[in-house]
């Protein structure tokens, strides 16, 4: 799966949790500065994300999560592809 794919499937996952438009989620947007979300809402998109994308890491690993980019670098750093 390539970056873009990636990105995109990320966008989708966040536009479901929080109903923001998928085109008005920056690929840099950080989840609680720019997007305004709060603590529930980021551990959803994180359980999201590993269900999605199959990753099976640990939910620490999860919360780190700040940012769209943080996201995609964890599914491609988990699928054995560099971001």
């Amino acid at each position: 799966m390539h970056v873009e794919e990636v990105r995109t499937k990320i966008k989708e996952i966040i536009a479901n949790v929080t109903n923001i438009d998928p085109a008005d989620i920056a690929d840099n947007a950080s989840f609680v500065e720019d997007l305004q979300l709060d603590s529930l809402s980021l551990l959803e998109i994180g359980v999201d994300v590993d269900y999605e994308f199959k990753l099976g890491v640990p939910e620490e690993r999860l919360q780190e999560l700040r940012t769209v980019q943080d996201s995609v670098d964890l599914v491609m750093q988990n699928k054995g592809q560099a971001a």
